[in-house]
Protein backbone atom coordinates (compact mmCIF):
# COMPACT_ATOMS: atom_id res chain seq x y z
CA UNK A 1 0.00 0.00 0.00
CA UNK A 2 1.69 3.07 -1.17
CA UNK A 3 1.88 6.30 1.57
CA UNK A 4 -0.50 8.87 1.87
CA UNK A 5 0.37 11.57 -0.64
CA UNK A 6 0.31 15.07 1.07
CA UNK A 7 1.71 18.04 -1.19
CA UNK A 8 3.93 21.01 0.05
CA UNK A 9 4.05 23.84 -2.14
CA UNK A 10 7.51 25.73 -2.48
CA UNK A 11 7.02 29.71 -3.13
CA UNK A 12 10.14 31.20 -5.25
CA UNK A 13 11.01 33.89 -7.21
CA UNK A 14 11.62 33.46 -10.90
CA UNK A 15 15.35 33.52 -11.98
CA UNK A 16 16.73 33.34 -15.24
CA UNK A 17 15.42 31.60 -18.61
CA UNK A 18 15.57 28.01 -17.29
CA UNK A 19 13.91 24.86 -16.68
CA UNK A 20 12.34 25.19 -13.98
CA UNK A 21 12.79 29.14 -13.54
CA UNK A 22 13.93 29.11 -10.29
CA UNK A 23 16.49 29.85 -7.54
CA UNK A 24 17.87 26.90 -5.24
CA UNK A 25 16.87 23.87 -7.65
CA UNK A 26 19.60 22.08 -6.21
CA UNK A 27 18.12 22.23 -2.98
CA UNK A 28 14.60 21.66 -3.84
CA UNK A 29 15.41 17.95 -5.51
CA UNK A 30 17.13 17.34 -2.03
CA UNK A 31 13.46 18.65 -0.51
CA UNK A 32 11.45 16.45 -3.41
CA UNK A 33 14.48 13.17 -2.11
CA UNK A 34 13.96 13.79 1.38
CA UNK A 35 9.29 14.12 1.04
CA UNK A 36 9.15 10.48 -0.81
CA UNK A 37 9.61 8.32 1.47
CA UNK A 38 7.66 10.28 4.13
CA UNK A 39 4.63 10.35 1.39
CA UNK A 40 5.29 14.52 0.77
CA UNK A 41 4.68 15.45 -2.85
CA UNK A 42 6.65 18.62 -3.72
CA UNK A 43 5.97 20.86 -5.83
CA UNK A 44 7.35 24.72 -6.39
CA UNK A 45 5.83 27.68 -8.44
CA UNK A 46 5.74 31.48 -8.00
CA UNK A 47 3.23 33.40 -5.87
CA UNK A 48 1.87 35.16 -9.29
CA UNK A 49 1.04 31.65 -10.85
CA UNK A 50 -2.31 31.33 -8.77
CA UNK A 51 -4.86 30.87 -9.94
CA UNK A 52 -7.67 32.69 -7.30
CA UNK A 53 -10.76 31.89 -8.87
CA UNK A 54 -10.06 28.16 -8.78
CA UNK A 55 -7.17 27.93 -6.11
CA UNK A 56 -4.78 26.05 -8.68
CA UNK A 57 -1.35 26.83 -9.20
CA UNK A 58 0.69 26.39 -12.25
CA UNK A 59 3.70 24.75 -10.80
CA UNK A 60 6.92 22.45 -11.23
CA UNK A 61 7.55 18.91 -9.98
CA UNK A 62 10.79 17.21 -9.99
CA UNK A 63 10.15 13.86 -11.44
CA UNK A 64 12.83 11.35 -9.04
CA UNK A 65 12.49 8.32 -11.70
CA UNK A 66 13.27 10.63 -14.91
CA UNK A 67 15.13 12.97 -13.20
CA UNK A 68 13.18 15.42 -15.08
CA UNK A 69 11.49 18.51 -14.07
CA UNK A 70 7.57 18.43 -14.99
CA UNK A 71 5.31 21.46 -15.16
CA UNK A 72 2.23 20.59 -13.62
CA UNK A 73 -1.35 22.24 -12.35
CA UNK A 74 -2.38 21.58 -9.00
CA UNK A 75 -4.67 22.72 -5.59
CA UNK A 76 -3.28 25.74 -3.67
CA UNK A 77 -1.53 23.57 -0.80
CA UNK A 78 -2.16 24.19 2.56
CA UNK A 79 0.97 24.30 3.57
CA UNK A 80 3.85 26.20 1.70
CA UNK A 81 7.11 26.80 2.38
CA UNK A 82 8.59 30.32 1.70
CA UNK A 83 11.77 30.53 -0.23
CA UNK A 84 11.31 33.65 -2.27
CA UNK A 85 14.86 35.63 -1.82
CA UNK A 86 14.62 38.90 -3.38
CA UNK A 87 17.43 40.66 -4.90
CA UNK A 88 16.11 43.59 -4.31
CA UNK A 89 13.26 46.40 -2.92
CA UNK A 90 11.70 46.71 -5.75
CA UNK A 91 11.52 42.98 -6.61
CA UNK A 92 10.38 42.12 -2.81
CA UNK A 93 7.38 45.30 -3.22
CA UNK A 94 6.35 43.62 -6.70
CA UNK A 95 6.14 39.76 -4.87
CA UNK A 96 4.60 41.33 -1.62
CA UNK A 97 0.77 41.35 -2.53
CA UNK A 98 0.75 38.03 -3.85
CA UNK A 99 2.82 36.42 -1.07
CA UNK A 100 0.13 37.81 1.69
CA UNK A 101 -2.86 37.00 -0.16
CA UNK A 102 -1.36 33.63 -0.09
CA UNK A 103 -0.37 34.07 3.87
CA UNK A 104 -4.09 35.73 4.24
CA UNK A 105 -5.76 32.71 2.29
CA UNK A 106 -8.03 30.37 4.64
CA UNK A 107 -7.07 27.21 5.10
CA UNK A 108 -3.17 27.82 3.75
CA UNK A 109 -0.21 27.70 6.56
CA UNK A 110 2.67 29.75 5.47
CA UNK A 111 6.05 28.32 6.19
CA UNK A 112 9.05 30.57 6.73
CA UNK A 113 7.37 33.87 7.81
CA UNK A 114 10.09 36.83 6.44
CA UNK A 115 11.33 38.42 9.10
CA UNK A 116 11.71 42.47 9.24
CA UNK A 117 14.62 43.95 8.67
CA UNK A 118 17.90 43.79 10.99
CA UNK A 119 16.52 46.96 13.42
CA UNK A 120 12.94 45.40 13.77
CA UNK A 121 14.73 41.87 15.11
CA UNK A 122 16.87 43.72 17.23
CA UNK A 123 13.99 45.98 18.76
CA UNK A 124 12.21 42.43 19.07
CA UNK A 125 14.89 40.73 21.39
CA UNK A 126 15.48 44.10 22.95
CA UNK A 127 12.53 43.34 24.80
CA UNK A 128 13.95 40.27 26.13
CA UNK A 129 16.32 41.38 29.36
CA UNK A 130 18.62 38.31 29.16
CA UNK A 131 19.56 38.65 25.72
CA UNK A 132 19.98 42.69 25.94
CA UNK A 133 23.82 41.70 26.95
CA UNK A 134 24.64 40.01 23.63
CA UNK A 135 22.93 42.90 21.31
CA UNK A 136 25.17 45.99 20.30
CA UNK A 137 23.72 49.22 20.53
CA UNK A 138 21.70 49.13 17.10
CA UNK A 139 19.95 52.77 15.69
CA UNK A 140 18.04 53.98 12.07
CA UNK A 141 20.73 55.47 10.25
CA UNK A 142 18.17 59.03 9.42
CA UNK A 143 20.80 61.50 7.63
CA UNK A 144 24.47 61.25 7.46
CA UNK A 145 24.82 63.35 10.03
CA UNK A 146 24.23 60.84 12.34
CA UNK A 147 27.49 59.22 11.66
CA UNK A 148 29.24 62.54 12.83
CA UNK A 149 26.99 62.02 16.00
CA UNK A 150 27.55 58.02 16.56
CA UNK A 151 31.82 59.01 16.30
CA UNK A 152 31.75 61.02 19.26
CA UNK A 153 30.23 58.14 21.24
CA UNK A 154 32.54 55.73 19.77
CA UNK A 155 35.91 55.11 18.02
CA UNK A 156 34.34 53.85 15.05
CA UNK A 157 31.15 53.24 13.48
CA UNK A 158 29.30 50.36 11.09
CA UNK A 159 26.68 51.16 8.51
CA UNK A 160 24.49 48.34 6.53
CA UNK A 161 21.71 48.51 5.15
CA UNK A 162 18.44 47.51 7.00
CA UNK A 163 17.23 44.44 4.51
CA UNK A 164 20.32 43.85 3.49
CA UNK A 165 21.81 40.67 2.81
CA UNK A 166 25.66 38.71 1.77
CA UNK A 167 27.32 41.73 2.99
CA UNK A 168 26.24 44.29 0.38
CA UNK A 169 26.66 48.18 1.09
CA UNK A 170 28.25 47.91 4.66
CA UNK A 171 30.77 50.32 5.78
CA UNK A 172 33.16 51.19 8.74
CA UNK A 173 33.92 54.61 9.49
CA UNK A 174 36.90 55.84 11.62
CA UNK A 175 37.91 59.32 11.80
CA UNK A 176 42.03 59.68 12.07
CA UNK A 177 43.05 63.12 12.61
CA UNK A 178 40.72 65.73 10.35
CA UNK A 179 40.12 62.79 8.13
CA UNK A 180 37.91 59.91 7.57
CA UNK A 181 39.27 56.56 7.11
CA UNK A 182 36.02 54.02 5.11
CA UNK A 183 36.25 50.83 4.00
CA UNK A 184 33.75 48.39 2.97
CA UNK A 185 31.55 46.47 0.38
CA UNK A 186 29.41 48.17 -2.49
CA UNK A 187 25.98 47.19 -3.63
CA UNK A 188 27.64 45.22 -6.09
CA UNK A 189 29.59 43.48 -3.58
CA UNK A 190 33.39 44.92 -4.43
CA UNK A 191 36.02 45.55 -1.45
CA UNK A 192 37.02 49.52 -1.84
CA UNK A 193 38.76 51.65 0.79
CA UNK A 194 38.34 55.42 0.86
CA UNK A 195 40.56 58.72 2.82
CA UNK A 196 37.98 61.18 2.98
CA UNK A 197 39.36 64.45 3.91
CA UNK A 198 37.01 66.25 6.36
CA UNK A 199 33.65 66.12 7.32
CA UNK A 200 31.74 67.66 4.55
CA UNK A 201 33.31 65.03 2.08
CA UNK A 202 31.99 61.93 4.79
CA UNK A 203 28.63 63.42 4.47
CA UNK A 204 28.64 63.94 0.56
CA UNK A 205 29.82 59.85 0.53
CA UNK A 206 27.59 58.95 3.02
CA UNK A 207 24.54 60.87 1.17
CA UNK A 208 25.70 58.92 -2.60
CA UNK A 209 26.37 55.50 -0.76
CA UNK A 210 23.02 54.85 1.44
CA UNK A 211 20.76 56.76 -1.62
CA UNK A 212 17.35 55.99 -1.28
CA UNK A 213 17.81 52.48 0.77
CA UNK A 214 16.85 52.40 4.88
CA UNK A 215 20.35 51.80 6.94
CA UNK A 216 21.16 50.83 10.36
CA UNK A 217 24.31 53.10 12.62
CA UNK A 218 26.12 50.40 15.47
CA UNK A 219 29.45 50.97 16.72
CA UNK A 220 31.65 48.94 15.22
CA UNK A 221 32.95 45.92 16.53
CA UNK A 222 36.29 44.06 16.14
CA UNK A 223 35.00 40.35 15.22
CA UNK A 224 38.42 39.12 13.98
CA UNK A 225 40.99 36.52 14.09
CA UNK A 226 44.18 37.38 15.27
CA UNK A 227 45.39 38.05 12.15
CA UNK A 228 42.78 40.42 11.24
CA UNK A 229 40.85 38.20 9.14
CA UNK A 230 36.63 39.20 9.80
CA UNK A 231 34.76 36.22 10.80
CA UNK A 232 31.43 35.38 12.13
CA UNK A 233 29.94 31.41 12.74
CA UNK A 234 26.57 31.00 11.06
CA UNK A 235 24.09 28.66 13.70
CA UNK A 236 21.75 26.99 11.73
CA UNK A 237 18.49 26.34 14.06
CA UNK A 238 15.13 24.41 13.06
CA UNK A 239 11.84 23.24 13.77
CA UNK A 240 11.50 19.14 14.30
CA UNK A 241 8.98 16.61 14.15
CA UNK A 242 7.79 18.15 17.41
CA UNK A 243 7.71 21.39 17.06
CA UNK A 244 10.48 21.59 19.12
CA UNK A 245 13.37 24.18 18.33
CA UNK A 246 16.85 22.22 17.86
CA UNK A 247 20.38 23.47 16.49
CA UNK A 248 20.85 21.57 13.38
CA UNK A 249 24.63 22.73 12.86
CA UNK A 250 27.17 25.52 12.55
CA UNK A 251 30.34 26.41 10.94
CA UNK A 252 32.48 29.63 10.57
CA UNK A 253 32.48 31.76 8.06
CA UNK A 254 36.41 34.02 7.38
CA UNK A 255 37.07 36.68 4.98
CA UNK A 256 40.42 38.25 3.68
CA UNK A 257 42.26 40.43 5.98
CA UNK A 258 41.67 43.46 3.86
CA UNK A 259 37.83 42.88 3.45
CA UNK A 260 35.35 44.01 5.86
CA UNK A 261 32.77 41.03 6.12
CA UNK A 262 33.24 37.55 5.74
CA UNK A 263 30.01 36.48 3.27
CA UNK A 264 30.63 33.45 1.41
CA UNK A 265 28.95 35.50 -1.57
CA UNK A 266 32.14 38.24 -1.27
CA UNK A 267 34.82 35.42 -1.62
CA UNK A 268 34.77 34.38 2.40
CA UNK A 269 35.89 30.68 3.11
CA UNK A 270 33.88 28.17 5.35
CA UNK A 271 35.36 26.30 8.37
CA UNK A 272 33.88 23.91 10.69
CA UNK A 273 33.00 25.75 13.81
CA UNK A 274 34.93 23.89 16.83
CA UNK A 275 38.27 23.22 15.21
CA UNK A 276 37.93 27.20 14.41
CA UNK A 277 37.51 28.37 18.12
CA UNK A 278 40.09 25.89 19.30
CA UNK A 279 42.37 26.96 17.25
CA UNK A 280 41.95 30.93 18.12
CA UNK A 281 40.71 30.76 21.84
CA UNK A 282 41.92 28.98 25.17
CA UNK A 283 39.81 25.86 26.76
CA UNK A 284 38.26 28.10 29.25
CA UNK A 285 36.97 30.77 26.68
CA UNK A 286 35.76 28.24 23.99
CA UNK A 287 33.84 26.60 26.27
CA UNK A 288 32.00 30.12 27.55
CA UNK A 289 31.68 30.82 23.86
CA UNK A 290 29.65 27.68 23.37
CA UNK A 291 27.72 28.55 26.37
CA UNK A 292 26.71 31.51 25.49
CA UNK A 293 26.03 30.37 21.86
CA UNK A 294 23.99 27.39 22.99
CA UNK A 295 22.15 29.54 24.95
CA UNK A 296 21.21 31.92 22.10
CA UNK A 297 20.67 29.40 20.06
CA UNK A 298 17.80 28.28 22.63
CA UNK A 299 16.31 31.67 23.17
CA UNK A 300 16.37 33.83 20.59
CA UNK A 301 14.19 32.11 18.31
CA UNK A 302 11.78 31.70 20.68
CA UNK A 303 11.57 35.41 21.19
CA UNK A 304 11.64 36.01 17.73
CA UNK A 305 9.03 33.65 17.30
CA UNK A 306 6.78 34.66 20.57
CA UNK A 307 6.62 38.55 18.71
CA UNK A 308 6.74 37.66 14.87
CA UNK A 309 4.45 34.35 14.45
CA UNK A 310 5.28 30.79 13.28
CA UNK A 311 8.29 30.15 12.18
CA UNK A 312 10.00 27.04 10.50
CA UNK A 313 14.16 27.79 10.54
CA UNK A 314 16.45 30.46 11.44
CA UNK A 315 19.95 30.87 10.52
CA UNK A 316 21.40 32.91 13.34
CA UNK A 317 24.65 35.12 12.91
CA UNK A 318 26.99 35.65 15.75
CA UNK A 319 30.34 37.49 16.41
CA UNK A 320 32.85 36.77 19.02
CA UNK A 321 35.48 39.81 19.99
CA UNK A 322 38.81 38.29 21.32
CA UNK A 323 38.00 38.56 24.49
CA UNK A 324 35.92 35.97 23.81
CA UNK A 325 32.25 37.92 23.81
CA UNK A 326 30.04 36.44 21.98
CA UNK A 327 27.31 39.06 19.43
CA UNK A 328 24.06 38.62 18.04
CA UNK A 329 24.39 39.85 14.48
CA UNK A 330 21.43 39.28 13.04
CA UNK A 331 19.18 36.39 11.89
CA UNK A 332 17.34 34.91 8.55
CA UNK A 333 14.39 33.49 8.24
CA UNK A 334 15.43 31.72 5.04
CA UNK A 335 18.78 30.36 5.67
CA UNK A 336 20.68 28.54 3.06
CA UNK A 337 23.25 25.05 4.02
CA UNK A 338 26.25 25.73 1.22
CA UNK A 339 28.05 26.29 4.37
CA UNK A 340 27.80 22.93 5.27
CA UNK A 341 28.96 21.49 2.05
CA UNK A 342 32.27 23.89 1.80
CA UNK A 343 33.11 22.17 5.13
CA UNK A 344 32.80 18.73 3.99
CA UNK A 345 29.99 18.23 6.48
CA UNK A 346 27.38 16.57 4.41
CA UNK A 347 25.06 15.03 7.50
CA UNK A 348 24.41 18.02 8.74
CA UNK A 349 23.99 19.00 5.27
CA UNK A 350 20.94 16.26 4.85
CA UNK A 351 19.64 16.58 8.42
CA UNK A 352 19.23 20.19 7.86
CA UNK A 353 17.23 19.65 4.15
CA UNK A 354 15.41 16.38 6.61
CA UNK A 355 14.55 18.80 9.27
CA UNK A 356 11.86 21.15 7.00
CA UNK A 357 10.30 17.45 5.85
CA UNK A 358 10.10 15.99 9.19
CA UNK A 359 8.29 19.33 10.78
CA UNK A 360 6.24 19.70 7.45
CA UNK A 361 5.04 15.89 7.83
CA UNK A 362 4.05 16.22 11.57
CA UNK A 363 1.60 19.73 10.53
CA UNK A 364 -0.10 17.67 7.67
CA UNK A 365 -0.51 14.82 10.31
CA UNK A 366 -2.39 17.65 12.51
CA UNK A 367 -4.71 19.30 9.52
CA UNK A 368 -7.79 17.59 8.69
CA UNK A 369 -7.66 18.48 5.15
CA UNK A 370 -4.41 17.82 3.90
CA UNK A 371 -4.01 17.88 0.43
CA UNK A 372 -3.50 14.68 -1.37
Amino acid sequence: MSPTVYTLGVISCRSAQKTPPFQETEYLRALTKEGKPQGIRLITFTPMEVDWNTKVVTAWRYDLSSGKWKKERHPLPPLIYDRCYYLNTRQYLAYKPYVSRIAQCPGVQLLGKPLGGKLQTHEMLQKNRSLVPYLSPTFRLRSPTDILLALEKNTSVLIKPNGGSHGRGVAAITPEGSSYRVRGRSIANRCFHLLLPKKKALIQWARRFTGQTRYIIQPYLQLTTGDGRPFDLRILVQKDQNGSWTTTGMAVRTGNPNSLTSNLHGGGKAEKALPFLKKHYPPTMVSKILDSIRFLSTHIPKEIERQHGRLLELGLDVGIDRQGRVWFLEANSKPGRSVFLLTGEKEIRRRSVQMPVQYALSLFRSLTGGSV
